[in-house]
């Protein structure tokens, strides 16, 4: 699928007359969101599957950012891309912290969750077993809600 459909396809109903896709609206779209997430890419008619692992993932958000959402769900958004991709989405995620879009970042790298999160919840045995805010959010913390049950928790 196409740069171009993949970002439209969540707001299908916004670029359509009639049945009829408008295709000048899903190109404008597309580029747009290429510009603003920095998506590196020859034309918005590039298949994603040929595009890189950081570049696919700034797709699929940007897919998701068309709906103007009030919270966005990232689970494992780094995983697999370079360094220098993962970079630029973290930017992208605190850019979208700073303009009150809600990022619940899923995670299993600690550095990621240290350096991203003013709020960690630490699950255990599919429960939460921990939350931490602040100067609290550190790997020791981290590691002893993710080893050890704490009954007494209410978040």
């Amino acid at each position: 699928m196409p740069v171009t459909r993949n970002i439209s396809a969540a707001i299908i109903d916004r670029i359509t007359a009639h049945f009829l896709v408008n295709h000048q609206k899903e190109v404008r779209m597309a580029e747009d969101f290429v510009g603003r997430l920095h998506i590196k890419t020859p034309g918005v008619r590039q298949l994603v599957v040929n595009l890189s692992g950081g570049n696919q993932q700034k797709v699929m958000l940007g897919k998701w950012l068309a709906t103007h959402p009030k919270v966005v769900f990232m689970d494992e958004p780094t995983r697999g891309i370079d360094v220098g991709a993962k970079a630029e989405l973290h930017s992208l995620l605190r850019d979208l912290s700073k303009q009150g879009i809600g990022v619940v970042l899923i995670s299993s790298e600690l550095p990621e969750i240290i350096g991203m999160c003013d709020r960690v919840l630490v699950m255990r045995e599919g429960r939460i077993n921990g939350e931490l805010t602040g100067d609290s959010i550190t790997e020791e913390n981290i590691m002893r809600y993710a080893a050890f049950r704490h009954d007494s928790l209410a978040v």
